[in-house]
């Protein structure tokens, strides 16, 4: 049989490489020994600091490819880290008709948001680890210190549970990833479906009742999907701003200048380069943008107008609940939303179904 990306599969350790740790539901990191059976799905994974692999075409003998349970096929490995832990397939999750699960058969139903889209940022970056995520976090916390709404997505990347939890640390109103909506990587996917359930997640976040969204997109701006992504009209039309995180002030300018080339609204510059005052200095200079340290970011009084939301010192904000197509009040939770991918089953010998997720 020869497996799809998202299915469920049980399999066994045979050999620990670079991942050592998997993801439990609970967000904990549960150490890995040989012999572990744990429950993954499959998916495809591109990371330029750790594997691209490819969702294999049998149950054959593959790897683990991210600690939040991704099973794959490596087809390179940066030298920074050594090989991936080996895993024995032994057989697809099913349903009581013996259908196999898929991480599809979890996502969330599309919603159709009866008030207005609140104003939606994008933050990108250079590449892994240039500093979106941080961005992210800071931005949420500023403004939910002082009560504000803020809905935080991530748009791409490969399954795993460190970024959605930070960002419910950090205060979000609302965190999705593109597990919510059925991915269990975005990886190699066509671009239909990327813009489809792009717009699902910001629905789901102006559902919700978010003031604004803040959505990050994994990896560089010349990784395929996100560079597709970027000349999507849809994500044009669904993004109102953008931050942009890099490392250096070369990437920063460079970043910056491909993106207003390609008519985005740039807002400001982050990340990793904010450590070094000179480089910062050097990408303001350049991009004639502002330069966010991590406190800035975190400041109300700086992110708010920079993200166009209202902000009051007194905290007064119209509640506005969010509805169904129907006008009816919304429900407060989805209680079989699904997370994590992953699911610890130890040395137990069997596993089951239903491991497929609650969160």
């Amino acid at each position: 049989m020869r497996p799809r990306s998202g299915d469920l599969v049980l399999a066994r350790v045979t050999r620990l490489g670079h991942h050592r740790h998997i993801e439990q539901p609970n967000g904990r990191r549960a150490v890995l020994h040989l012999d572990d059976e744990i429950i993954v799905t499959y998916g495809d994974r591109y990371a330029t600091d750790q594997f691209e692999s490819r969702v294999p075409d049998s149950l054959g003998r593959t790897e683990l490819v991210a600690s939040g349970g991704i099973a794959s096929h490596v087809i390179s490995r940066s030298q920074a880290v050594h090989t991936a832990t080996q895993i024995l397939p032994v057989g697809l999750i099913g349903d009581d008709r013996g259908r196999p699960l898929n991480v599809m058969d979890f996502a969330l139903d599309p919603v159709v948001p009866t008030r207005t889209r609140p104003p939606t940022i994008a933050v990108l970056g250079t590449a892994m680890n240039s500093g979106k995520t941080t961005t992210v976090r800071y931005l949420v916390n500023g403004l939910s210190r002082v009560g504000i709404r803020a809905g935080a997505a991530k748009a791409t990347g490969t399954g795993s549970g460190n970024d959605y939890w930070c960002m419910l640390d950090a205060g979000a109103h609302r965190m999705l990833d593109f597990t919510d909506v059925g991915f269990s990587s975005t990886y190699r996917q066509p671009l239909s479906q990327l813009e489809r359930k792009f717009r699902e997640l910001v629905d789901h976040l102006t559902y919700s009742g978010s003031l604004v969204n803040l959505v990050e997109v994994a990896d560089g701006i010349y990784q395929d999907e996100t560079s597709r992504l970027l000349d999507s009209a849809v994500f044009h039309d669904l993004i109102d701003g953008v931050i942009f995180a890099a490392p250096d002030a070369m990437g920063a300018t460079a970043g910056i200048s491909h993106l207003q080339q390609l008519g985005y609204n740039t807002l400001a510059v982050s990340g990793m380069l904010t450590r070094s005052p000179l480089a910062a200095h050097e990408a303001e200079k350049a991009t004639h943008l502002p330069v966010l340290k991590i406190e800035q970011l975190r400041d109300v009084t700086i992110s708010a107008p920079l993200l166009g939301v209202p902000y009051s010192p007194a905290g007064q904000w119209p509640e506005e609940k969010p509805k169904d197509a129907a006008g009816n009040a919304a429900a407060s939770g989805r209680s079989r939303n699904k997370r994590y991918l992953v699911h610890y089953a130890g040395t137990a010998p069997t596993a089951t179904a239903t491991a497929a997720g609650t969160r």
